[in-house]
């Protein structure tokens, strides 16, 4: 972690379950990782923890309501850790969101354009999608969609 008032590197614990493709968002201080999977296509895990930087301590959080890997993750103003898409045997449609306040997972309108290996960022309560692939293993695209929370169903 980089303590940005030093400008200084600092090592701290792994996560609770090593994986990778996962989602990682910060809100509020904390550091959320969601999903991922440990190895190729099919390992995917719902594994979601949370990481307080001050303290260096994890702690488990909900699994996801679909495990998935070759995922991304963004927090919104509002208290949401979205974690859209994902890629198995398949690429996922799906976006789940992590409440931070109710402390559960909420399921949301899934993407237009199912597709892992995304991009995701948030700006306010809005969530844009970006890229991806639309088939497992090296695939492109050049979508972008963006699904507003303001009125969040969480």
């Amino acid at each position: 972690v980089l303590d940005t008032a030093t400008e200084r590197w600092h090592t701290l614990p792994g996560l609770l379950v090593p994986r990778e493709h996962l989602g990682v968002a910060s809100f509020d201080g904390q550091v959320y990782a969601v999903g991922g999977r440990t190895g190729g296509i099919g390992t995917n895990l719902g594994e979601s923890e949370t990481l307080d930087p001050s303290t260096g301590n994890w702690r488990p959080l909900p699994p996801m309501p679909t495990p998935r890997g070759g995922i991304a993750a963004a927090a919104t103003s509002n208290g949401l850790i979205v974690a859209p898409g994902g890629e198995a045997e398949t690429t996922f449609a799906q976006v789940e969101a992590f409440d931070v306040e109710e402390g559960r997972w909420v399921v949301l309108p899934p993407m237009p354009t199912a597709r892992h290996g995304l991009g995701v960022a948030a700006v306010g309560t809005a969530v844009h999608v970006i890229a991806g692939g639309p088939s497992p293993g090296l695939s492109v695209s050049d979508a972008h969609e963006a699904l507003d929370l303001s009125a969040s169903t969480a």
